[in-house]
Formats: structure tokens, sequence, C-alpha cells
């Protein structure tokens, strides 16, 4: 109920956006609150625009980034219609993007994201395109770069951790086959969810190649993650499917 009343009184003040975006993120906030996250972040999250990049490991992810960054989301097509969760998305200014749409889709896409950027507003992308059970990265699909670069905003990797017990860090991946709601249920038990954030050195877009700057993200974000591995229990092995929750 309370995100279905926030949702339209987000309509309302669509076209105020810096009043959208407090509210947004103050939603982001509660709901991590509710989910008893505790956040610890490592770096600086930017102030001015940027395109993130990060590894994806829950739909957990997006709050715990939204609670942190005032940013737009990218994701795939079918959440928009998703009950509340959709109507959220939508009044937060999420980017849906129809996977198998064609070219053009990803060339209108990038035009929207580079608008974005050049009116001073930040986006976030989970480049693998699916998620993860946060012990590895898939490889950053580098076609979104391109936003960063028309825009000449630098891309800022960020790797997320769920732990540092194992439980949490085993829990929190939805992948496999996984359910929304069993799934969300299993960690509204957990007593806290610790998510360690990374905001990473900036990787600068100016004349550079879109693969480039997918490379040097990913490349970031590994070395990091190799300091700092997720402690699986043994019961979930790196080898299930993954969910595809966004582009």
């Amino acid at each position: 109920m309370l995100g279905a009343l926030l949702s339209l009184v987000i309509d309302l003040l669509a076209a105020i956006g810096p009043s959208r975006e407090r509210i947004v993120r103050w939603w982001h906030r509660q709901l991590c609150r509710c989910m008893r996250v505790e956040l610890r972040v490592h770096g600086t999250a930017p102030k001015a625009p940027v395109m993130l990049v990060s590894n994806h490991v829950s739909w957990l992810d997006i709050p715990v980034l939204g609670a942190l960054v005032a940013t737009r989301f990218v994701s795939k097509s079918e959440v928009a219609d998703w009950p509340l969760i959709g109507r959220l998305a939508r009044a937060g200014g999420t980017e849906f993007h129809r996977r198998g749409g064609g070219s053009q889709g990803t060339r209108k896409l990038i035009a929207r994201l580079t608008g974005h950027l050049e009116n001073g507003q930040s986006v976030t992308v989970f480049p693998e395109g699916t998620t993860t059970l946060g012990a590895t990265t898939r490889r950053f699909q580098p076609r979104l770069f391109a936003a960063a670069i028309e825009s000449r905003r630098p891309v800022v990797p960020v790797l997320l951790r769920y732990g540092p017990d194992p439980e949490t860090a085993t829990l929190a991946p939805y992948v496999g086959d996984d359910v929304f709601v069993p799934h969300l249920l299993r960690m509204l038990q957990r007593p806290r969810i610790i998510v360690d954030v990374w905001f990473l050195e900036p990787v600068p877009t100016v004349a550079a190649d879109r693969s480039a700057v997918a490379k040097d993200a990913q490349r970031a974000i590994d070395e990091r993650l190799a300091l700092n591995p997720p402690e699986l229990l043994p019961d979930r092995a790196p080898a299930l499917p993954r969910h595809r929750l966004s582009t």
C-alpha cells in the first residue's frame, strides 16, 4: 500500500525533477530499512552525473544503489508490467529495454541514456545482463557504454558484495529456480543483511572505445572482488543458471 501511494505521489511530482529524485531515494532507503539492510560504503558515491556500472547479484541491488545515489536504472521491459514493482520502477524513471528488439531499440535506449547524462542525471546499468552468485562476473556487454562516451561522462565501476557471513552471501543471490516472493520472505527472516558497496575509481570515456571502457570497468570490479570475495556456503555452486533481470 505504501508503495502504491508513493508511486502516485511521484507521478504528481513528475514535472519537478529534484522532488522526484528525493522521494525515490527516500523510498529506496525505507525499503532497505524494512529489509534490515546495513550498508557499508567504501569510496565516495558520485554526486556529478556519471554512468554507474555494477555487478548484479539480486533484485535488492536496485534499492541498495538507489539509497546511495540519485540515479535512473535500466531494466528489462517485463518489469514494467509487474504489480507494484513495475509502477514504482516507471514512477522512478527507470528505462525499460526489450531484449531481442534489435539494434534500433538499443540505439533508442542509448539515445535516452545519453540525454539523461547530458541533462545532469546519473544512470545505472548492470552490464552483465543477468544475475550471478557474486563470486565472479560475467562479460560486460559494451553496447550501453556508448551513452557515457557520447555524453562525455565518466563510468564509475561499483562492486556489490553481500555478507560477509556465508548465510547472507548464499541467500542474497537471486539465481537459478528462485521465485521472488519466497526469496523475499527468506531475506526478511535474516536479522540483518550486510551489503558492502565499493565505489571505484572512474573510468574516463573521452576519446575512448566502448569495448575498452567496458573491459576497464569489469577489470576494476574483478580486481576488487578478488580482494573481497563473498563467502558462499558449499551447497550453492557457481554453475547455476541465472535470472536475466536487467540489461
